[in-house]
């Protein structure tokens, strides 16, 4: 009910006219697919959900023998519950504070010696809305795979309109390694994931540098400390803005004017833009029934990323839309695979079972 009440902005936008445009695939497996440096193959880490099987028990019937006149029979061992993982939360941390605002992060710490890799998580809401609570489920997975998880809130839009969201990000990022100590956080190996407008904000943290204009007024004690991560994953991301119609209002609430007005705004705001060669590695993932956000922006920002020689996986969420997609922690399980292979000294195999 909170991501529903959070997204509502979102999903019903005045778009003005704007056209959805979808790519289209064709493929003969009902599997998720993914594209890759060279061409189509088929992913084959789908999770299998497997269930004990509990003993009968019999029912004694009248006029038949009790259990003490009977001589002892074997007793059916009866398995235990897979241990859960443990972990330790700190909430509501403030991460960044000024005379005007005070933001605050959860933070989910894997029990164990560390230090661990670390992913910030970035919730949606059309940059508008939403809180780091969004991101719960996801952080509870991402925390039992091994990882430290600090989710964020960030400033909103109107207030707050862009690049103040990604101002934000960027700070929660110098943030986890100047704490590292304190957070159990390994500072050289640092992930992202978004969905929706946190996708769109991870995808910016992955391809902009400090050179590109978009790191925001750097605190103190924050100064020498990177704002640079290692992959990202982003899910129903807005990676470009071609698709909105040039006299749409839909998105003056954030950038301030129309395409039509300042298309240089569209533009700065547009992961796609700040492509180059030194970019971590992206997986991007896309429900093939978002009428949100098309599909063809994150496929596009898949095609650069592959024209520049960066490593991205495309995948498509088969039946989904915008939310569908988001609420499928089907989508956490293959992100969690995706930062094995790239945060974890030696990536661990597919395994069965991930949502348990």
């Amino acid at each position: 009910m909170i991501c529903l009440l959070t997204l509502y902005a979102f999903l019903y936008f005045d778009w003005g006219g704007t056209l959805l445009q979808f790519a289209t695939f064709n493929t003969a497996s009902s599997h998720a697919h993914y594209y890759q440096e060279s061409g189509v193959r088929k992913f084959s880490a789908v999770a299998r959900i497997g269930s004990d099987q509990n003993a009968s028990l019999g029912v004694q019937q009248e006029g038949e023998s009790k259990e003490t006149d009977l001589p002892p029979r074997p007793r059916s061992e009866v398995k235990r519950k897979r241990k859960r993982p443990t972990y330790t939360t700190k909430r509501d941390v403030v991460y960044r504070k000024t005379d005007e605002f005070e933001l605050k992060c959860d933070v989910y710490i894997p029990a164990g010696d560390g230090p661990f890799p670390a992913i910030l998580a970035v919730h949606g809401g059309a940059w508008r809305s939403g809180t780091k609570f969004m991101m719960l489920r996801h952080a509870w997975r991402l925390v039992s795979a091994g990882y430290v998880v600090v989710a964020i809130d960030y400033r909103h839009a109107p207030k707050y309109k862009f690049p103040a969201q990604i101002h934000d990000c960027k700070h929660a990022v110098r943030w986890m390694r100047a704490n590292a100590d304190s957070y159990n956080i390994d500072v050289e190996r640092l992930g992202a994931f978004g969905y929706s407008a946190g996708g769109h904000l991870v995808a910016l943290l992955g391809t902009t540098n400090p050179q590109d204009g978009l790191e925001g007024d750097i605190d103190a004690s924050l100064l020498g400390f990177s704002s640079q991560i290692q992959c990202v994953a982003a899910g129903g991301a807005p990676c470009e803005f071609s698709w909105v119609a040039p006299n749409s209002s839909a998105l003056v609430y954030w950038l301030g004017k129309s395409q039509a007005e300042s298309p240089e705004s569209y533009q700065r705001a547009s992961p796609t833009s700040y492509i180059t060669p030194d970019d971590p590695p992206f997986f991007l993932f896309h429900g093939d029934s978002d009428w949100i956000v098309p599909g063809e922006s994150s496929l596009m920002m898949h095609r650069k990323l592959l024209d520049a020689n960066l490593k991205s996986q495309y995948e498509i969420a088969r039946g989904n839309g915008h939310l569908g997609t988001f609420t499928d922690i089907t989508w956490i399980h293959r992100s969690i695979i995706f930062f094995d292979n790239h945060l974890k000294e030696t990536p661990p195999p597919i395994r069965d079972g991930l949502g348990q």
